[in-house]
């Protein structure tokens, strides 16, 4: 059975052949539309209108938004953006977890349940020779967690001295209230000092530094936790109302508390404390 090969010519004539496309209005026979199309006209038409259409579907997607929903798409500016947002999400992690970690050691302290390891400190250890003390009796034993304090306390400071500019040589703190103090700065029962103040009497700022943390409990009242240079942070507390936020600025002499009621006496005070690397300062040094 042999094929018979497609006759070209014809296939070309009938390309060539005239079509009449018309409208006709039904109800008066008028001819409203006449056309006179071949196969040819339409394809050539037709292959126009469909490259017509891919130029503008081309532009579309070249300049304009678009083109980013094109799979693949991409730009070496693009890719350099994208590695710059990881590292930054990555330092801004690590940043978040150090303001908890440091929040959490703000909370011990204002719950008067400091972490000895909680803060990191260059301090070095001093070797005790114990000698003697090393039998000790009941008494003998308390002696020696004194003088172990002691020695800490002593250490902290002798460190500071140390240094170039000692932060504490010229330190000087604003009173936060007018009264005088009623009970004075005690490493082993508080470490706060607290002063006598007027009926809601403002509280102000006894340095300059931002708020890094503020909130309210049954024992403190409403506190507020400021951390000034030098690697300072103070904590009023005992007051009625905070009148700053987290991230405030505050400078010194600023009102940023109202004080409040001390129980069980009923008087208006406020607490300061004062602390420098993890240990508690006696503020009442520094007081102008």
């Amino acid at each position: 059975m042999t094929l018979k090969k497609p006759d070209w010519s014809k296939w070309r004539e009938k390309l060539k052949d005239v079509y009449r496309f018309q409208i006709v209005d039904e109800k008066h026979y008028d001819v409203k539309l006449v056309l006179e199309l071949n196969r040819l006209n339409v394809i050539v038409v037709g292959g126009l209108l469909l490259a017509f259409f891919t130029f503008l579907n081309f532009l579309f997607i070249s300049f304009t938004p678009l083109k980013q929903y094109v799979p693949g798409y991409g730009t070496s500016s693009g890719r350099s953006e994208v590695i710059s947002m990881n590292i930054k999400t990555q330092e801004l992690e690590r940043k978040l977890n150090a303001h908890q970690k440091y929040v959490q050691n703000l909370q011990n302290i204002l719950n008067d349940k400091v972490v000895v390891d909680a803060v990191a400190t260059p301090l070095k250890k001093s070797k005790v020779d114990s000698g003697i003390l090393s039998l000790k009796t009941t008494d003998e034993a308390e002696f020696v967690k004194k003088m172990e304090k002691g020695l800490q306390n002593a250490e902290l400071m002798e460190s500071v001295r140390d240094t170039k500019t000692s932060i504490f040589s010229n330190l000087q703190l604003q009173k936060p209230v007018s009264g005088k103090i009623i009970s004075p700065f005690d490493p082993n029962k508080s470490t706060g000092t607290t002063m006598e103040a007027g009926a809601n009497e403002a509280v102000k700022a006894v340095l300059s530094g931002n708020v890094i943390f503020t909130g309210n409990s049954l024992s403190n009242g409403a506190y507020i936790a400021v951390q000034s240079e030098n690697q300072l942070v103070y904590i009023l507390k005992n007051n009625n109302q905070v009148l700053k936020k987290t991230g405030n600025f505050v400078r010194m002499g600023e009102t940023i508390a109202n004080a409040g009621k001390i129980r069980p006496s009923g008087k208006y005070a406020s607490v300061l404390e004062l602390w420098y690397k993890g240990q508690p300062i006696d503020p009442a040094k520094f007081l102008k």
